[in-house]
């Protein structure tokens, strides 16, 4: 919900133009679900993991800068 004095059509302006692509790497028992960036880097978006230990790895935090190349995805596990 948001709520603010300013008018919807003013908050909502461009968000039709931004299309976010997002990939899903393999990380440990888990997979990352990654936004590009970059040429080499990625922003973490979510874990997606059944072992609730993964979720307490400061490398796996949303919003998290890595680097990433689609090329070598399978460094990650």
């Amino acid at each position: 919900m948001l709520w603010t004095i300013v008018p919807l059509y003013v908050v909502m302006d461009g968000s039709e133009l931004h299309k976010p692509t997002y990939t899903e790497i393999p990380w440990k028992s888990g997979m990352l679900q990654v936004e590009e960036v970059g040429q080499n880097s990625a922003r973490i978006i979510r874990l997606l993991s059944t072992d609730p230990a993964d979720y307490l790895e400061p490398a796996a935090q949303p919003g998290k800068i890595i680097e990433y190349n689609k090329k070598d995805a399978s460094r990650f596990l």
